[in-house]
């Protein structure tokens, strides 16, 4: 097996190996980006060999690696020839040379490098993640740099921010606050840095459902469908279903079109994803009795129209094109649009992936990592997502795949607790058909996690099955049909779950945690984040067994002293990271759950 994820199209191995002693590299190239990227492979071959590596130009000779690129912008083909004296990277164009680049830094990651013929392409140009930085956590601009280096070293090309409220624009000045949102400087700096990483940053924003802070507030709450609505459910639960705008209000598309024209200058991209997703109050208040079809249509086709007077191509999500084929089709333009085909399903059903092919649009898949509402992913569910997907990607000749990692109810999974799902993505959306068994994930643990000593995936999927007893979701619906909507309901575990169950689940958690510790790697921020999730996951667990008095878990104090040295540590690494934006609510919720009973 090539060592290399994504696992490449075409790879022949020989004999022997290129050593990595005395090198020196020759870039044959016009852009610039490919000598940032030499200039990093030269300084890992260095961390191996204790060299110094030359980097030069002019005409190769002896012991060399040469990487050539042409001119063709589309070309993200590449050829890796390796033999016992020269390595060999060549693209019709900068981009192919640039993933050429990746896929050797793998390979000296390992040492001297395997004699190997190697023709790489990926089968679809769009390769995506979207990251959500709305719910809970807004990235650090450090730890968005960090996102981009992982993706671009496999192979994504396509990164959008899921945006409601966490960009300073005007419409939110009084209302959301640096420590809570992105500024344009820092946009700006993001959009450079994916550039040289050969990723399109998409811009991505509400813009008819979910704007609740922006309708929840003084100034704008009259743009709102929902007539004098006041929030009543728990703010996580609010947030995710509520608000729409009106869409027959003309100061609303001013607001919103204002939102966008204040974004599109900080982007290099030709496209912008305006959502229009989940428009769930649409037509239930101040329009009511408006069929909801003409209402999106209504809406949406005045984005469309601004972003076209900008020279931008739409992404929208599809759920509501899908519910009103008809009038969307007579409305909105093939040209004007790419449609953003979402389904989180393990099976994703054969329909759905030739739906939009029917209606003459052009789409990109949308899987997911399933790590919202959960301290880390369910890979169980992800992975099938994902392969299921894609696979229908492929059939019906799609443009790509758009792996998205929402952060639902507070977003409390940590980035690096859901880096299997990402990784995966990479791989299905680069080589849809790549083998993803035993070499795959044992490479996994090595390339991702660091960690040899057994496959890392074992512990994501114990772990993942551990938090299906006791779920965050779970205990925040059950918290807010007793505290905030009125009712009387003895807790209970979902899908005949039991207390032996949620004992399991703690014994399961603490027997993955002593296996990270003794990786003996203290200060490694992925461990030390997978074993705060699996803490955690124990926590959830235990506050189960509270509020259902099981014997041995009834002490208060106890569990007020777990949570509380847990939530320390935890708020320490999600500021590492992240802006402290909704961490509070976090800290409050847990540590008021020794009193409710």
């Amino acid at each position: 097996m090539i060592r290399i994820i994504p696992t490449p199209y075409m790879a022949v191995e020989g004999d022997g190996s290129f050593s990595l002693k005395g090198v020196s590299v020759y870039l044959k190239a016009k852009d610039q980006r490919l000598s940032r990227a030499v200039q990093i492979l030269c300084s890992e071959i260095g961390g191996k060999t204790g060299e110094l590596v030359p980097f030069r130009v002019g005409a190769e000779k002896g012991h060399c690696i040469v990487v050539c690129a042409g001119d063709d912008p589309e070309c993200e083909s590449c050829t890796l020839e390796v033999t016992e004296d020269r390595i060999t990277v060549e693209s019709g164009g900068a981009a192919g040379a640039y993933w050429g680049i990746q896929s050797l830094r793998q390979l000296v990651c390992d040492g001297d490098v395997p004699v190997c013929r190697i023709f790489d392409k990926p089968d679809f140009p769009f390769r995506g993640f979207y990251q959500d930085i709305t719910r809970g956590r807004v990235n650090r601009l450090s730890k968005l740099f960090a996102i981009v280096d992982m993706l671009s070293y496999y192979k994504i090309n396509m990164l959008q921010l899921y945006v409601e409220d966490a960009f300073m624009f005007k419409e939110l000045e009084g209302i959301v606050t640096e420590d809570e949102a992105l500024t344009p400087a820092e946009m700006l700096a993001l959009d450079d840095y994916c550039y040289e990483h050969f990723i399109d940053l998409v811009p991505s924003l509400s813009t008819f459902g979910h704007m609740y802070t922006l309708l929840q507030s003084d100034k704008y709450k009259h743009l709102c469908e929902l007539e004098n609505f006041e929030p009543k459910r728990v703010y996580w639960m609010e947030k995710q279903w509520h608000h729409t705008i009106d869409p027959y209000n003309p100061e609303s598309a001013e607001v919103v079109i204002s939102m966008i024209e204040q974004y599109i200058p900080l982007f290099r991209s030709k496209y912008f994803n305006i959502c229009c997703d989940e428009t769930l109050d649409l037509c239930r208040g101040r329009n009511a009795g408006r069929d909801t079809g003409e209402a999106f249509v209504h809406h949406a086709t005045k984005l469309i129209s601004a972003l076209r007077a900008h020279g931008k191509t739409a992404m929208l999500w599809g759920d509501v094109c899908m519910a009103h084929a008809e009038l969307v089709k007579e409305n909105i333009s093939p040209s004007d649009v790419i449609v953003l085909n979402w389904c989180y399903h393990k099976v994703v059903p054969d329909w759905l992936g030739w739906v939009f092919n029917d209606m003459g649009y052009r789409s990109i898949f949308c899987p997911g990592t399933s790590s919202w509402s959960r301290f880390i992913e369910n890979a169980d569910e992800g992975i099938g997502n994902i392969a299921s997907f894609a696979a229908h990607a492929k059939k019906n000749g799609v443009l790509g795949i758009l792996n998205t990692n929402w952060g639902d109810f507070g977003h409390i999974c940590p980035f690096n607790s859901n880096l299997y799902g990402a990784l995966y993505g990479a791989q299905k959306s680069w080589n849809t058909d790549a083998e993803t068994g035993g070499d795959f994930t044992r490479l996994v643990s090595e390339r991702l996690y660091g960690v040899v000593e057994f496959d890392m995936t074992e512990t994501i999927l114990a772990l993942c099955r551990a938090e299906s007893i006791s779920t965050w979701a779970h205990l925040v619906t059950w918290y807010n049909k007793n505290f905030r909507m009125g009712e009387t309901e003895e807790f209970t575990y979902e899908n005949e779950k039991t207390d032996a169950d949620a004992v399991n689940a703690i014994e399961v958690c603490r027997g993955e945690i002593r296996r990270l510790e003794a990786l003996g790697r203290k200060g490694d921020t992925v461990i030390g984040d997978l074993i705060l999730s699996a803490e955690g996951i124990e926590i959830l667990n235990r506050i189960s067994l509270y509020l259902r008095g099981a014997e041995g878990y009834c002490d208060r104090e106890e569990l007020r002293g777990i949570i509380s040295s847990w939530s320390e540590r935890y708020s320490r690494a999600w500021l590492r990271d992240d802006k402290p934006s909704q961490l509070w609510r976090l800290r409050e919720f847990f540590a008021a759950i020794p009193d409710l009973k």
